[in-house]
């Protein structure tokens, strides 16, 4: 059976990279407003929205840079 939260949850993570973080935050918050996602839906997209635009450190070998 279609899951009209699901699909959207699924559509807006997969949209985190690929999609400016705004894009996705607006569009989240507008689902929102409908009362198809809750707090913790967005929570869970901010989390994901931190995530990608933590650096990454990367360990360098002693000599090499």
């Amino acid at each position: 059976m279609f899951n009209l939260h699901d699909f959207i949850m699924t559509g807006l993570l997969d949209a985190v990279g690929k999609m400016a973080d705004y894009q996705v935050i607006l569009n989240a918050a507008g689902w929102q407003q409908k009362g198809v996602l809750t707090e913790p839906d967005l929570a869970e997209i901010q989390a994901k929205i931190e995530e990608k635009n933590t650096p990454v450190e990367t360990d360098i070998p002693e000599g090499i840079q």
